[in-house]
């Protein structure tokens, strides 16, 4: 699926209660959506986020310049509320271009719902179709459901960094780090 495809991306999808969600990629008009949406995580699994995601001024930066060949944030949309977010983060021109990292954060109004593995999942394929090798995934460990939303579509645990990620208040977190590989490099032999 070129970029270009994936501008126009877009899948009406059923969560486990029965509630039609649209998933689209971020546009520039989501700037105040996708804040509201931040806002209503709780704070607790909002501080491990890798961003601050209270920093309007960053979130409008991010819907400002977007650039499908580097970062592919695909929402999902209630009515006209954004509830959820997950970003595919390419390495374009690197050593690492064949692998991406996978991010995925829920809103309140969507949590237990469904809506983050399937949000996983179709990351996953858009990253199949546009060539990506392996994908990688942080998780802080205590995030079970998180994991396990993972370990379903198929990543595995690699790697546990002791005290990775360091929360605004100097609280320090480990982190699991799952991989999934697309492409088996020795499937040309």
């Amino acid at each position: 699926m070129p970029f270009e495809q994936l501008k126009r991306f877009r899948k009406v999808v059923k969560l486990k209660d029965g509630t039609l969600v649209v998933l689209r990629p971020l546009d520039q008009g989501d700037g105040q959506r996708l804040v509201d949406m931040f806002a209503s995580i709780p704070e607790t699994d909002r501080r491990l986020l890798k961003h601050d995601v209270t920093d309007s001024a960053l979130i409008s930066s991010w819907t400002e310049d977007i650039r499908f060949d580097h970062i592919f944030p695909l929402v999902a949309q209630m009515d006209d509320e954004i509830v959820a977010d997950a970003t595919l983060h390419e390495n374009p021109g690197t050593s690492l271009r064949h692998v991406a990292e996978v991010r995925v954060a829920i809103g309140a109004k969507a949590r237990g719902r469904g809506l983050g593995l399937i949000m996983l999942e179709e990351l996953v394929a858009i990253a199949d179709k546009v060539g990506m090798e392996q994908l990688r995934a942080e998780v802080p460990i205590g995030s079970a459901i998180a994991q396990r939303a993972f370990e379903k579509v198929g990543f595995k645990q690699e790697a546990v960094f002791k005290d990775y990620f360091k929360t605004a208040d100097d609280q320090y977190h480990d982190v699991a780090v799952l991989f999934l590989v697309l492409r088996d490099r020795w499937e040309e032999f």
